[in-house]
């Protein structure tokens, strides 16, 4: 659980994030650089984990700043910034998944039993309290609705394709996929209650 002191800096930063965004609408360059520079290592972070390939990381990365770029003056302020840019960036990986699975011969899936974030000091940095606060819902999820959301989100696969890969009906799919999207809901809110 966050302190209230870092709460009110974690708002206060997304506060300056939207600022800069408003700039950059206004053409602004060395808003831009700032932006990039405190954001890029969560972004590019979150892509690696996705794509699993740092040269497709970078250049989804590079894609996805350029959208930033040519897409600040349409930002709807009253999104925070970081979710502008994480769902962004979890977009564009995704459709980088899909393509390169629809151009590549299908390769053997990954096991995802047992897998975790990887965590390092300067991990631990980049990361903040909203992002520990919902590593710490998903890890309260049962195992079965971690591993379909990790494989909706983290893999691009449709309800369909992780019902085959499961073994599962797509009704289990959907099932485990509301009830873990619920339980993640519930958990965040429930902390930004014990916050407030």
């Amino acid at each position: 659980m966050a302190s209230p002191r870092r709460s009110i800096e974690l708002r206060a930063r997304g506060r300056e994030s939207a600022a800069l965004v408003t700039r950059i609408a206004d053409g602004d360059e060395s808003a831009f650089a700032t932006l990039y520079d405190t954001t890029c290592g969560l972004i590019y972070g979150l892509l690696l984990r996705i794509l699993g390939d740092s040269a497709a990381a970078e250049q989804v990365m590079v894609a996805i700043y350029q959208e930033v770029w040519e897409q600040a003056a349409s930002y709807d302020e009253r999104e925070k910034p970081m979710t502008w840019l994480v769902t962004m960036a979890h977009r564009r990986a995704v459709a980088r998944l899909r393509a390169d699975r629809c151009s590549q011969p299908r390769q053997p899936s990954l096991e995802l039993a047992g897998r975790t974030p990887t965590n390092g000091s300067e991990a631990d940095e980049i990361i903040s309290g909203e992002q520990k606060s919902a590593r710490s819902a998903f890890a309260g999820l049962p195992p079965a609705q971690q591993q379909i959301i990790e494989l909706a989100y983290f893999s691009g696969l449709r309800r369909d394709e992780i019902a085959a890969r499961l073994g599962l009906s797509l009704q289990s799919v959907q099932a485990g996929m509301r009830a873990g999207m619920k339980g993640l809901r519930d958990a965040l809110e429930s902390r930004k209650l014990h916050l407030a």
